[in-house]
């Protein structure tokens, strides 16, 4: 029994390295942009994380969401701004253009929908649902 702990001990240390070294000089916005869609659909949830020293830099993301979908968000850590355009049903698009790296992720229902990470700061990422 006490070597069963302490191989759970182990195994838990050596999760949380490999978490910190994945995500490491990345910090992502407290708040995020959520997109509130129409008709009830819910809420879809962006991160946007970027190396520590761009979080004051701000990150600019035309989002193309289902029509009548809004933005609701607050500022957080990452200086995150949106302008929100007309797009297909049951999908978002995210276009960034940084300059520096991007990771976006979108998260709807409390489903991971995907991640994309952009290393020359600039891309487009869909989701679809």
């Amino acid at each position: 029994m006490k070597r069963f702990l302490v191989v759970i001990v182990l195994v838990g240390v050596l999760a949380l390295a490999t978490a910190a070294v994945a995500s490491a000089g990345f910090t992502w916005c407290l708040s995020d942009p959520n997109i509130k869609l129409p008709d009830g659909g819910g809420v879809a949830h962006l991160l946007v994380l970027v190396p520590e020293q761009y979080k004051d830099v701000g990150v600019t993301l035309d989002v193309w969401a289902p029509a009548g979908s809004r933005v609701v968000s607050t500022p957080g850590q990452v200086a995150v701004s949106v302008n929100l355009y007309e797009g297909g049903a049951n999908q978002i698009t995210a276009q960034v253009a940084a300059g520096f790296p991007v990771r976006l992720e979108v998260k709807y229902r409390g489903d991971r929908l995907g991640v994309y990470e952009f290393e020359n700061g600039s891309g487009t990422a869909e989701w679809s649902w």
